[in-house]
């Protein structure tokens, strides 16, 4: 994997690649610090508790752990 930061002086950028990466598929991105640093930002931690839970209940939400807490 190769990462840069460049600063276009116009809309144009040119990259040069290794030589393995000759006849391959590459994936290019480009955004912004500015737009990386931003989405990147948590302005309400209850958002971050409904996005886990979604996650987490492929793990909790099982035959087995239901079996483990069944006693409480």
């Amino acid at each position: 994997m190769i990462r840069t930061v460049v600063k276009p002086v116009n809309r144009n950028i040119s990259i040069s690649l290794p030589e393995d990466f000759v006849g391959k598929q590459v994936e290019v991105i480009a955004f912004t610090i500015e737009e990386a640093n931003k989405s990147t930002e948590i302005k309400d931690d209850v958002k971050t508790h409904f996005a886990s839970e979604k996650v987490l209940s492929k793990d909790w939400l099982t035959p087995g752990e239901d079996l483990a807490w069944q006693d409480l």
